[in-house]
This record gives structure tokens, C-alpha cells and sequence, in this order.
């Protein structure tokens, strides 16, 4: 009896083994699916249209060949127009467009509870405050873009096991760092703790960010060379356990929203997070679309 369990213990454990990795396949083709679900949807990243900055010479919202975009001088087209002050942005609309799309006189934009929350739609245009390093960007989506029906998906290496990495987070309180975006803005980011690893014998340390209650890494690696987007990616990370083990699962590390759209305002890896090997899991570069590059 022994003997024929120690003669059947190698086929349990080929069984568990696939079984781990069908769930950990089924799991990657879901996460995929809902990336390409997000950056298509109403919020995501593929109807971005304009990004302009409010100025006090320059605060009405027109529409004009097809086009969203801010104002200086009066204009018939205008949909109405934004005050702000150093917290908050209101915007006020035309009295047609008001009766038309049944608005109050006076709507409170920024700031919100959650982004896009105070967002404002008119037929096919929806736009809604951001702001970044004391400015405020009035970000403007096409609800129609043509991207969206060009997009198809979002190139990613296969799963592999090796790329799930066991990492220990030493966490940090009171800690800050200065982030720059893809505009030269900065600002200041807290930091939730240092993560720990080992890859091929050689130490390494991720600042782990705070970003919506969740550990966030930016990092960059090799492969921003020629396969992933060249100023890096992103990675949510679960949190540790009670001894302070984490699973740093580089196969979910995803595209910043700029892969997908030149108005949006990507935080880039701090010196801390560029890794000096090449991370070939995750998402790569997508396509790029020819109607999101700026003027």
C-alpha cells in the first residue's frame, strides 16, 4: 500500500500543478479582458479628445469643427464657461444649453470624490476637471472617437510563473517623494513602503505608492527599449501578509494610460523603479492612433 501511494504521489502533484496553472491562466484571460474593457469604456482612455488648461483670458468652452476646446474671446458656439478659485472649479453654462440639456445655472466640477464623478456630458462630448501641480485641465472626451473602433487589443507576453516573484514590503510612514508626469508637472506622492526582491541572485527595492488605498509600483525595465512603452509601466501589488511576504506578480504590470492617448498626464518611474533587467511579462506597447497625437 505504501508503496503504490508513494508511485501515485508524483501524478497527484503533476495534477495540482496543472490545476494551479489553468487558475492562474483563467485569472490572466479575465485580467486581460477587463484592461481592454476599461480603457474602452465611457472613463477609459481611448476617447480622450483635448486636454487644455484653464486661464483666466481663456475660460470658455466652444465647439467648433468637430472640435472641443477653450476661449478667449465671446462666441455664439460657446457652451458656457468656467470660474475657479484655488480649490474649486465651477462651470456655468448658456441659458440655451441649460433648457436644452435641462442644467442648473451653476455646477460644481472640482473637486470631487471620485474622478469623473461631476463629469458634464453634451450629445456626443463629456468633459471633467483634473488637476495637476496647481493648475486645472479641463479634460474633454469624444464619446464617439474614432479609436474605438479601431482599437482591437492589447499586446501581453504569456503568463509565466517565474515573473510572480516572492518580495517581503517594509512599510514606510510618513513618507513622500516628489513624482515628475509627462509634462515636467510634479507633485508630491506618499509612499506606502519599500519592496524587497531577488531576481537572478541580485537584490533589488520598489517604492511602493499609495493610490486609492491600494500599493502602486511605477517602474521601468528593459524592454521599454523596443517591446513596452518607453517610459514605463505600472503594477498594483496585494498586500503583504502578517509577516510581511508579498507576491510581486510582474505579469499583471499594465500600460500607462499615454500608450493609449497624448492628453493624458502619465506619472513616470521615479530613479528608484528603473530596474536594470529586462521584465518580459505584462502588457507591451500597443498600436498607436494617429487621432490621439496632439496638433
Amino acid at each position: 500500500m505504501i508503496k503504490y501511494k508513494l508511485l501515485l504521489a508524483p501524478l497527484f502533484l503533476v495534477l495540482l500543478q496543472n490545476v494551479v496553472f489553468a487558475q492562474q491562466n483563467l485569472r490572466y484571460t479575465q485580467w486581460k479582458q477587463d484592461r481592454i474593457e476599461e480603457v474602452r469604456s465611457e472613463d477609459g482612455w481611448l476617447n480622450l479628445a483635448g486636454l487644455h488648461w484653464l486661464e483666466n483670458n481663456k475660460n470658455k468652452l466652444v465647439i467648433d469643427s468637430n472640435m472641443m476646446s477653450l476661449a478667449g474671446n465671446p462666441t455664439d458656439k460657446s457652451l458656457g464657461y468656467f470660474e475657479w478659485n484655488a480649490d474649486s472649479v465651477w462651470f456655468l453654462p448658456t441659458i440655451s444649453v441649460q433648457q436644452t440639456y435641462q442644467l442648473p445655472p451653476k455646477i460644481l466640477q472640482f473637486p470631487e470624490e471620485h474622478y469623473g464623478d461631476r463629469a458634464l456630458k453634451v450629445d456626443k462630448w463629456k468633459w471633467s476637471i483634473i488637476e495637476r501641480d496647481g493648475l486645472f485641465g479641463v479634460r474633454i472626451r469624444d464619446l464617439h472617437h474614432p479609436a474605438l473602433d479601431q482599437f482591437e487589443s492589447i499586446p501581453n507576453y504569456d503568463y509565466q510563473d517565474a515573473w510572480a516573484i516572492e518580495a517581503k514590503l517594509i512599510p514606510k510612514f510618513n513618507e513622500f517623494i516628489m513624482i515628475t508626469n509627462v509634462l515636467g508637472q510634479q507633485y508630491e506622492w506618499r509612499v506606502m513602503g519599500h519592496i524587497l526582491f531577488e531576481y537572478q541572485g541580485k537584490q533589488y527595492e520598489l517604492l511602493a505608492l499609495e493610490e486609492t488605498g491600494k500599493l502602486w509600483v511605477i517602474f521601468s525595465d528593459e524592454t521599454n527599449l523596443n517591446e513596452t512603452y518607453p517610459t514605463g509601466r505600472y503594477l498594483y501589488v496585494d498586500f503583504p501578509d502578517k509577516t510581511g511576504k508579498l507576491n510581486l506578480d510582474f505579469n499583471y504590470a499594465y500600460n500607462p494610460p499615454c500608450a493609449f492617448t497624448s492628453f493624458a498626464t502619465c506619472p513616470i518611474p521615479p530613479k528608484e523603479n528603473r530596474l536594470d533587467f529586462a521584465v518580459s511579462a505584462g502588457e507591451k506597447r500597443p498600436k498607436e492612433f494617429s487621432k490621439h497625437q496632439k496638433p
